[in-house]
């Protein structure tokens, strides 16, 4: 993915950078990604319009990245819906930083019992 990203950062085109999880090969793409763009201390900023999953993913690559600058998310929408996917520990955003999870893997566990009733029907959430 670093190659779609390489001509605007070569020319010094672009003011930040602006990946997506999962359209930009996954944490570790991101991450390629990223480590180019520093080496022409360009900031990578995270697109993230997508569910809990992306957001604590996003999360964990912005923990991880030197030049990250901030990321888009849904989290505080009317009726808190992103937020209850989360079973236990709800996430945690105070003056706009996001705790970083201290569990295993990206840190969410997915309350199954929420993904059930807000699956369409005849589809299985899993």
């Amino acid at each position: 993915m670093v190659k779609q990203f390489k001509p605007f950062i070569d020319a010094q085109a672009v003011d930040f950078i602006h990946p997506d999880v999962s359209y930009a090969g996954g944490i570790s793409g991101c991450r390629r990604i990223a480590d180019y763009a520093a080496l022409y201390r360009t900031p990578m900023a995270l697109h993230n319009v997508g569910t809990l999953v992306r957001t604590y993913a996003s999360v964990q690559l912005a923990a991880a990245t030197t030049n990250f600058y901030r990321s888009e998310n849904r989290l505080g929408r009317p009726g808190r819906i992103y937020e209850k996917m989360a079973a236990g520990k709800p996430p945690v955003v105070r003056n706009s930083t996001f705790q970083l999870p201290d569990g295993p893997g990206l840190g969410l566990e997915i309350d199954p019992g929420f993904m059930r009733e807000h699956t369409p029907h005849g589809e299985d959430w899993a």
